[in-house]
């Protein structure tokens, strides 16, 4: 690896001055999330950009999984950072995180499954029955309010 991985804080930093449009565009969309687990005293928490095709773990001003990061910003050294990075900053300063609360094992598995397939079919699993759920409870609320 021909970078300095620890200019990364810093290039993060510089792109949150004009972030890309995309960056923006997935923390609006809430497409970071926060996973967590509680064992005992102990809790685990782990970042996931949530892509249309792929997820990324995603360590804050540091580092991320996708191949933009290790190509680009690490080998080429063509750029700074990746802009899932960006996105996570912003979604945190915006209080727009997704924050899910599950077993120690499944978050194990989530990672596992990022890790090795770059999606996570326990994730969306998740995901979609947290929005359901909630979309059941804004119908119930509608039709509850409308009486």
């Amino acid at each position: 690896m021909s970078s300095d991985y620890r200019e990364i804080p810093e290039a993060v930093s510089k792109m949150l001055l004009a972030p890309p449009e995309k960056a923006l565009e997935a923390a609006l969309e809430r497409r970071l999330v926060r996973l967590r687990c509680r064992r005992g005293e102990e809790e685990v928490e782990l970042y996931i950009f949530h892509g249309k095709d792929r997820d990324y773990l995603v360590f804050p001003r540091r580092f991320c999984t996708c191949k933009d990061l290790e190509l680009n910003v690490i080998m080429r050294r063509a750029k700074g950072t990746c802009y899932h990075l960006v996105a996570y900053e912003i979604a945190l300063a915006r209080n727009s995180l997704r924050d899910v609360e599950v077993e120690c094992e499944v978050l194990f598995n989530v990672a596992l499954e990022v890790l090795l397939v770059q999606r996570s079919p326990t994730l969306q699993k998740i995901l979609f029955a947290e929005t359901g759920s909630k979309s059941l409870e804004r119908n119930r609320f509608s039709v509850d309010s409308g009486s």
